[in-house]
């Protein structure tokens, strides 16, 4: 049985001490502190320090005299469950939030521990797992694609016996699309499968089971800028499901490489009403009853079909709220981890439009690129950006997926469309290919 911790007995406090668990992906550490700031003062940050130097985090924490609270870091998701329990004890906590996927683990077995809000380590235990998933949405009967597990190179003749080719693969414990692709074939099935499992992510923990999905025409087509699947942002409350948003996807034109969203959504009142039903069906089918969730559904002719469920916000969507209808998605995320309810949803006064730059398949140099000062300085419009490379560097799509990410603002769809293609024209990429060595292997 979980510890009750004091504050959680029935009622919430607004000032309550809330533990931040940062230390890779999700929002940026300061921008996920200055959220949380903005809920109560009472701020504990545990730093897990497998991926990033924890020292600049720590220096904001110290300079801005954050009250009550303490800086924690540790190696791994065993010490972060252990450093909160010893930090509740000297100084009891209310609540824990983080914004990242990768330390969503840890965070349900904290809120667990000590019977704060929260995911139970199960439900998000399937969220992060693809092939469970499937499974939960079989069981209560959610549109989702047609799908194989495969463990090894034994499980192919069945996988695609069943599911057929060309088809979609995918690791079951993933993010951002790496490693998904298309194959066609039962030899580039066996290449993906081998390349897959040759690869270590972002992930702590591990999952040996692959997915062989139907493939679904979700790239988009014809003159439209967009993609055929689109988002859902929920914040649950108590079980309880406010929709935030629809986020609309850019045209996938690098096979599943992701190239962005846009808010407010295109879609009419009742499509848009049909894919948040979709979702909040997922949702419940998965077990998830607090915080952000992030559900990608597809939109065929057949009606809405769940791609996946993650439990945390879509990656650029809490600055893209504030963008475009000056909602606090992170803050609002920290209030509900309190324990407190969610304010009103948004209601949006312009369009926010994040678009990715996708690494073109292969290896290249940077020949030339603009730079940030320059490009935000031409663009008032722009709102965020960040170039993943230098002049001179070499992109591929291994650590990541993108040469660059960038938000712009503006009154109409029509002007962001418009500010967006300006912007990326102005950033001016060259890439010059990199001939491999003599092994073939990746050139460097």
């Amino acid at each position: 049985m979980p510890d009750a911790a004091p504050g959680t007995d029935g009622t919430s406090d607004p000032q309550g001490h809330l533990v931040l668990v940062v230390g890779v992906g999700g929002l940026r550490p300061p921008e996920a502190l200055r959220a949380v700031r903005g809920v109560t003062d009472r701020v504990s940050v545990l730093f897990v320090t497998a991926w990033a130097d924890p020292a600049p985090l720590r220096e904001m924490f110290k300079q801005e005299a954050v009250s009550d609270g303490e800086f924690l870091e540790v190696p791994d998701f065993d010490g972060a469950v252990d450093a909160c329990v010893a930090l509740h004890e000297r100084l009891p906590v209310q609540g824990v939030v983080t914004y990242s996927e990768v330390l969503l683990l840890p965070h349900a077995r904290i809120a667990h521990r000590l019977g704060l809000p929260g995911n139970s380590p199960e439900s998000v235990a399937i969220a992060q797992s693809k092939a469970s998933q499937r499974a939960a949405f079989a069981a209560h009967g959610v549109p989702s694609p047609r799908h194989a597990a495969l463990r090894g190179e034994d499980d192919i003749p069945a996988a695609v016996e069943a599911i057929g080719l060309p088809a979609v693969f995918k690791p079951s414990l993933g993010a951002g699309s790496q490693n998904v692709r298309r194959v066609a074939t039962v030899e580039e099935l066996a290449e993906a499968l081998h390349e897959a499992r040759s690869v270590r992510g972002p992930f702590l923990q591990q999952d040996d089971t692959f997915l062989l999905e139907e493939a679904m025409a979700v790239e988009g087509s014809g003159e439209s800028p967009y993609a055929d699947y689109v988002s859902v942002e929920s914040l649950l409350f108590e079980g309880r499901a406010e929709h935030v948003a629809v986020s609309d996807r850019l045209r996938l034109r690098h096979g599943y490489v992701e190239e962005g969203l846009v808010v407010p959504s295109r879609l009419d009142g009742t499509c848009a009403a049909a894919v948040v039903d979709c979702a909040e069906r997922a949702i419940r089918a998965v077990g998830l009853t607090s915080g952000a969730v992030h559900t990608e559904v597809a939109l065929t002719p057949q009606g809405p079909r769940v791609l996946e469920v993650n439990a945390r916000a879509g990656g650029p969507t809490p600055p893209m709220l504030r963008i475009a209808a000056d909602y606090p998605f992170a803050a609002e995320i920290a209030r509900v981890a309190l324990g407190l309810p969610p304010g009103p949803p948004p209601r949006f006064t312009g369009v926010a439009w994040f678009r990715f730059i996708p690494i073109p398949e292969g290896t290249w140099r940077i020949a030339s690129q603009a730079t940030a000062e320059e490009t935000l300085h031409r663009f008032p419009e722009l709102k965020q950006l960040s170039l993943r490379f230098r002049p001179g560097q070499t992109a591929e799509r291994r650590n990541t997926q993108h040469l660059a990410s960038f938000t712009v603002h503006g009154d109409t769809v029509d002007e962001a469309r418009a500010t967006a293609a300006a912007v990326e024209d102005f950033l001016a990429f060259t890439l010059e290919p990199v001939d491999p060595p003599d092994d073939g292997g990746p050139g460097r």
